[in-house]
């Protein structure tokens, strides 16, 4: 439960720390490779939970998304980004869990595949918004288009210092697993009978 508190915590400092890009509906945020990173580290289960925790305080009203919070947020071309970022976790998290030598090579092919449902419902739904908005089925994909290149490799670069970090973050999320299974055990132990 702890990490994944401290996975949603990430993802919404994540998401407070954005760029806006001009003439667009996007903001370049963090908050998808601490997504990608929580399906990776806590697995596709408890990843997509803290991903869908996120989601679900922001929508009850919280100022968690980058431009706030609230039901009303559904209309807003990013929102379908959001909606994404369960699905991502869970797929690169499930990847990777499946790995039997995780190298860094593979684990940011897993990130990358991670990222892949977030983009497609991102851009589905922003590009349906925008329809809604405009009328225009044509110009709202084509304006999503020069978004799409920056923010993939943003997401791309990004995906790659998590694989890079793969190892030590690994190594300290199951010492602290193992940490806690001696003290479990060893209070079990102490129990009288």
């Amino acid at each position: 439960m702890v990490s994944i508190a401290v996975f949603t915590a990430l993802i919404i400092i994540g998401g407070l720390i954005s760029v806006y890009i001009p003439f667009t509906h996007i903001s370049l945020s963090f908050q998808t490779v601490f997504v990608i990173m929580a399906g990776i580290l806590l697995g596709g289960r408890d990843g997509a939970l803290a991903s869908l925790v996120y989601l679900a305080m922001g929508l009850l009203g919280l100022p968690v998304f980058t431009k706030g919070g609230g039901l009303g947020y559904v209309m807003m071309p990013s929102f379908g980004y959001l909606i994404g970022f369960p699905i991502g976790a869970f797929v690169a998290g499930a990847l990777c869990s499946r790995l039997k030598t995780p190298t860094r090579g593979k684990v940011f092919l897993c990130g990358i595949i991670g990222m892949a449902p977030v983009y497609i419902v991102g851009i589905t739904y922003q590009v349906l918004i925008l329809y809604y908005y405009t009328g225009i089925g044509w110009a709202a994909a084509i304006g999503v288009l020069p978004t799409m290149a920056v923010l993939l490799l943003k997401d791309s670069v990004l995906c790659g210092f998590v694989a890079i970090l793969y190892p030590s973050l690994h190594r300290v999320m199951r010492s602290r697993a193992v940490d806690k299974r001696k003290n479990t055990t060893a209070f079990k132990m102490s129990e009288p009978d």
